[in-house]
């Protein structure tokens, strides 16, 4: 099996400052050169164990030093936190020994959306469960390389792990004057970001917009195990060690047990560790995973991400709502790829001016991109693009505003990439089982494949966002992929059925001269005298 590794592309836009005339002679920026770290932490407030008690007729739940009032309408439990600090929605379970949900915490500072977190409350004794809420971090952390140029100026990048500020931008020029400090864009027109130093403490402060506020950089010491670099400035050679057990699932082996060569994996890991971060663009890889006949064979993470990290997937959400559509069908929910978009989502009754076109929308148009609305991330005037349809407040409601788009192709005939198709694959199912996309997720797809925490992101309406964003541990993602593998079968249950495995990653559609399924990549990668096919 191939592993790919993740990279977050969240651009987060920094207002221009036109460049000012600087009065006087500019100080150095000289003694700036180096790597600078800037870190806040903005909660969530609300985590930790949960606690809900049940007293004859009246519930109440407990958390973070917070109590709530428990709403119990038979078998739905839930409760909220005032101040917007969070939301519980679960369910009793079997003779009420558990109390199974998500907790919804508050939007965040770095991705501005709420997120559903598993929760299962187990009963401690008659009328108490006890549970533990692990909501999505709220973290911001830059880092700012800044080095010498040939011509004595400085000029540098900046990082953020999180939500990947500063990707497409670079910073040409720092310029000094005083105390005040300017990261200057190449075209050399606009201050792109602008700071303040404290020569006193060595430390200068940025205030960013749209990233929670004025941060603090402090320097970096050369000797220091940054997580900037992928295992430290210096790292020691690498030496092969099998992943852990951790019971989650996965058969854990050696190399040598599934017929591998150590050398060259030990190779790659090291060239991964050595890996020069110089550039904005050089690779960011948080870890490689391989899994070979079955069996979980590497596991190595860097630039401090751990097996317990939840990665961003980003548009890799879109495989994981598509799946998800193919574990209910195979568990028996009323959808198919051939489901009639519209007649759905409008209870059988759509708009009497809809565009006759919209009609024939299927599932199955939705997954292949082929929809025919107005919709292409890739063009900056697309009416439905993600972009625009994120950043607008006129409908808050993503679905509606997507079913309410023209269409401008006959379903089918034109391949276009449109996150709110996948986006509306899970409006579909929602709407189909009359349950939350959520409890839908954790039902197929979490807990038959023995998933960790997990964080789904969430429209302004509290539907989950099935177009990116999905937050997964990189052995759960890895799950998905050998369920394909293994004939839509993980550890002996069958979840997926023959139909959707071959029609799901058959390139049915070419996109950027690459095959597309049921939102998978097809990939025909050169190998030896021939090809290897990958999805």
């Amino acid at each position: 099996m191939r592993s790919t590794a993740l990279q977050l592309l969240l651009i987060i836009v920094v207002s221009s400052i036109p460049v000012p005339s600087l009065g006087g002679d500019d100080v150095p920026a000289s003694d700036l050169a180096g790597l600078w770290r800037a870190r806040r932490h903005y909660g969530p407030e609300v985590s930790g164990v949960l606690d809900v008690f049940k007293r004859s007729d009246e519930w109440s739940a407990r958390i973070s030093g917070f109590s709530a009032v428990v709403v119990v309408e038979g078998d739905a439990v839930g409760f909220e936190i005032e101040g917007d600090r969070g939301v519980f929605r679960g369910r009793l379970g079997a003779k009420e020994q558990t109390i199974a949900g998500h907790w919804i915490q508050p939007p965040t500072a770095a991705n501005f959306v709420r997120f559903a977190s598993p929760v299962t409350l187990t009963r401690q004794a008659p009328g108490y469960w006890r549970g533990e809420v692990v909501p999505n971090e709220d973290t911001m952390t830059f880092f700012l390389s800044l080095t010498k140029k040939e011509d004595g100026s400085i000029g540098g990048f900046l990082r953020n792990p999180e939500a990947n500020f500063g990707r497409h931008f670079r910073i040409e020029n720092v310029v000094r004057d005083g105390d005040r400090i300017d990261f200057i864009e190449p075209d050399m027109e606009n201050v792109r970001l602008r700071g303040q130093f404290h020569p006193d403490h060595d430390v200068f402060s940025i205030f960013i917009p749209d990233a929670g506020g004025t941060f603090d950089f402090v320097r970096v010491s050369d000797d220091a195990l940054s997580p900037f670099y992928p295992r430290g400035r210096d790292p020691q050679p690498y030496v092969y060690t099998p992943p852990a057990s951790r019971n989650d699932g996965w058969e854990v082996a050696s190399l040598e047990d599934v017929g591998m060569a150590v050398q060259p994996i030990e190779q790659m890991v090291q060239m991964i560790m050595e890996t020069p971060m110089n550039e904005i663009t050089s690779p960011y890889i948080h870890g490689v995973l391989i899994a070979r006949k079955g069996k979980l064979v590497l596991e190595e993470y860097f630039h401090g991400f751990t097996a317990d990290t939840r990665h961003d997937t980003r548009s890799a959400s879109k495989t994981v709502t598509s799946t998800l559509v193919g574990l209910a069908m195979h568990a028996g929910e009323p959808i198919a790829p051939s489901s009639l978009v519209y007649p759905i989502m409008y209870d059988g009754q759509p708009p009497p001016d809809l565009d006759p076109r919209a009609m024939r929308m299927t599932l199955e148009h939705l997954l292949t991109m082929t929809s025919g609305l107005a919709c292409d991330d890739n063009d900056e005037n697309s009416p439905g693009a993600e972009w625009r349809m994120q950043s607008q407040t006129e409908q808050p409601d993503w679905l509606r505003f997507t079913l309410e788009l023209p269409m401008v192709h006959e379903p089918g005939d034109h391949v276009a990439y449109c996150s709110a198709g996948p986006n509306l694959v899970g409006g579909v199912l929602a709407k189909t089982t009359g349950a939350w996309l959520p409890d839908l997720f954790q039902r197929y797809f979490a807990r038959p494949l023995q998933m960790g925490s997990y964080h789904m992101n969430l429209m302004p309406t509290g539907e989950a966002y099935g177009g990116g964003g999905l937050y997964l541990r990189a052995r759960d993602l890895l799950k998905m992929a050998q369920v394909y593998l293994d004939h839509g079968k993980w550890n002996g249950a069958n979840l997926l059925g023959d139909e959707w495995l071959r029609d799901a990653v058959r390139p049915t559609k070419r996109m950027y001269e690459q095959g597309y399924g049921y939102d998978w990549w097809i990939i025909d990668f050169p190998y030896k005298d021939g090809t290897v096919q990958a999805f």
